[in-house]
């Protein structure tokens, strides 16, 4: 499901099934900056993947590089559900 992590939120292919948190949307001189700057965003908002979609030019200049992305956050997979003391 995962293709790689970056500032601790995981890039996904596949929307998790998590509690989705919103949307960010990078922006830089290429689509490298732009992951960059989505992912920096992310993990800003404390989430801990992402859905990127592909980058695409800015309407209004032509020149800045847009990637919006899905944000989520998701339990740690060590995490005992239900918790101690409530078995």
């Amino acid at each position: 499901m995962s293709t790689e992590t970056a500032a601790d939120v995981r890039i996904v292919n596949t929307t998790p099934r998590c509690e989705k948190i919103g949307v960010v949307e990078g922006v830089g001189g290429n689509a490298q900056y732009a992951r960059k700057n989505a992912l920096e965003q992310a993990a800003e908002r404390g989430a801990t993947h992402i859905v990127l979609e592909s980058a695409h030019p800015d309407l209004e200049d032509g020149m800045t590089i847009v990637v919006t992305g899905k944000i989520f956050g998701c339990p740690p997979p060590d995490e005992v559900l239900p918790p101690d003391g409530y078995r």
